[in-house]
């Protein structure tokens, strides 16, 4: 049976909606930070000691984008998927990859300065802040364009990531 290895208020929360959307069943480990980072438990899973992590059999694997692709093609039926011959194929990997590509380190940066305890006044931190706030309006623009999903008139794995 598939693993779901969970940290708290981290990107494996999109491990856990995708396994709700596809209807598949898993086993939900569920790890709470220590105090901000990942607790021993779960860095021993996985040399760099990061969430998500699945395992499936002999199987451990780590990242988030990793973890979905894995889940949708061998537990999901490619379900919640593009293939190439699809129309919006190259806006699913766009938008899939865009997550974890662009928008992630831009929440990363303002977490990072707001827990180093610097303030919106601070001129790193709304430099970045304004950055953050471009890669939103990307998304909101890209929906504002009669764009259901963002890939298009489907919800995916995009939409998840």
């Amino acid at each position: 049976m598939l693993i779901v290895h969970h940290l708290r208020v981290s990107q494996s929360e999109r491990i856990v909606w995708l396994c709700e959307e596809l209807g598949i069943q898993y086993d939900l480990k569920l790890y709470r930070r220590d105090p901000f980072l990942s607790p021993q438990a779960l860095k021993d899973l996985t040399e760099i000691g990061t969430a998500p992590v699945i395992q499936d059999g002999e199987l451990t694997i780590g990242e988030s984008a990793a973890c979905v692709e894995y889940i949708i093609h061998k537990h999901g039926n490619g379900r919640l998927a593009l293939p190439p011959s699809h129309p919006d194929y190259a806006q699913y990997l766009y938008w899939f990859h865009y997550a974890n590509g662009s928008l992630q380190p831009g929440v990363s940066r303002i977490m990072s300065l707001k827990l180093a305890g610097l303030d919106y006044s601070n001129d790193t931190v709304k430099r970045y802040t304004g950055r953050l706030d471009q890669y939103l309006r990307h998304i909101d623009n890209h929906l504002g364009r009669g764009n259901e999903w963002l890939a298009g008139n489907e919800f995916t794995a995009a939409d998840i990531m």
